[in-house]
């Protein structure tokens, strides 16, 4: 707990009220405290990176003069002489381009000069920061930057900046936690997949299976085996049951989407529209406490386009209550093995026991 009390000034205890986390970060803090140290971050010194992840940060460790990787292209180009290179270095780059909005924009197209820069020995590694300028994408930008702790706005400036688990493991150790973590906040190509950067791709819920699956972040699992995610595999490619060329405010699928869901009428804030954020499932906060009464409100006005508000009601209760049974039997088990190192009894099994 000494990260909101290093960083920020304040206690991080844990309690069982549903206002404090496990791993000690205050619920209060939804949304970056006014007066934190600016990114990179008060500890970042001590954070030791691999060569790779000047891709996974750019602002941060690709587009500084100081830290940018040599070049031996030298010249200022426009699109395209650009174009006329890369057709013969990376051409799969130029293909998805050439498919892109970004191609097509009138009365001119935005090109790679445009993201990049046309100073080839200063090129730049869009970030999302690049998309957001006020004569392109603002208002999604801003939209997403409004997620605090948990969100995608703020999963690498402050859980691998900041906190203990990431400053204090060797680079390689942190390297698949990272590509993560920077992925939706630093870069909107995670979602809208460079270089074609299609809205009805980052409308699919692949789209989000990049991150969200594995030992620590299940979602994508849990999500297939639902009924929902059957429902969505069996029809999605079906365009009269899936039409992702409508924007996810005109949608009119047969069952959710994660996007569907999260970043309802395509709002790109995923926690306006979301249930408890309990650090990753490991919190003992009770879900269904009042203190969550208007996220339950707000999530059952989604449910109830397919379902009455009864039924999304009592399924959020069932899920509440096997939060709360899954917390007390991590709590027992926590408090077990406390007991043993307390003991002296801490250590693994003799090989020659069972």
């Amino acid at each position: 707990h000494w990260v909101p009390h290093e960083v920020y000034g304040m206690p991080g205890d844990p309690d069982n009220s549903g206002k404090v986390f496990f791993s000690g970060l205050y619920a209060k803090y939804m949304g970056y405290p006014e007066g934190a140290p600016p990114y990179p971050g008060k500890y970042s010194r001590f954070w030791r990176t691999l060569p790779a992840y000047r891709y996974y940060l750019p602002d941060f460790m690709y587009n500084r003069d100081e830290i940018r990787p040599s070049n031996p292209i030298k010249g200022q180009f426009r699109l395209r002489e650009c174009l006329g290179c890369h057709s013969v270095v990376t051409p799969g780059i130029v293909r998805d381009y050439e498919k892109s909005a970004h191609a097509k924009a009138e009365p001119s197209p935005t090109g790679c000069d445009t993201c990049h820069g046309n100073n080839h020995q200063k090129l730049l590694m869009p970030s999302s920061k690049s998309c957001g300028v006020s004569d392109c994408h603002e208002e999604q930008y801003v939209q997403n930057a409004q997620g605090g702790i948990g969100s995608h706005a703020s999963c690498a400036s402050f859980a691998q900046i900041e906190c203990a688990w990431s400053i204090e493991r060797p680079p390689g150790d942190t390297a698949g936690c990272t590509f993560c973590h920077t992925s939706s906040e630093e870069r909107c190509s995670t979602c809208h997949q460079r270089h074609q950067f299609d809205p009805a791709i980052a409308r699919r819920s692949e789209q989000c299976k990049t991150c969200h699956w594995g030992k620590d972040h299940r979602d994508w699992e849990a999500y297939d085996i639902s009924i929902h995610g059957v429902v969505y595999q069996v029809n999605k490619n079906d365009p009269s049951n899936f039409d992702f060329s409508k924007k996810l405010s005109d949608a009119d699928y047969v069952g959710p989407t994660c996007q569907y869901c999260h970043l309802r009428g395509g709002h790109r804030n995923v926690q306006r529209l979301s249930t408890v954020y309990t650090s990753m499932g490991m919190s003992n906060a009770d879900r269904g406490a009042p203190l969550w009464k208007e996220k339950r409100d707000t999530w059952v006005s989604v449910c109830d386009d397919c379902h009455s508000p009864r039924f999304a009601r009592e399924n959020l209760q069932a899920m509440d209550e096997a939060c709360k049974d899954a917390g007390l039997k991590y709590t027992e088990t926590f408090k077990v093995a406390e007991n043993l190192q307390l003991d002296g009894m801490g250590e693994p099994m003799p090989k020659d026991l069972a």
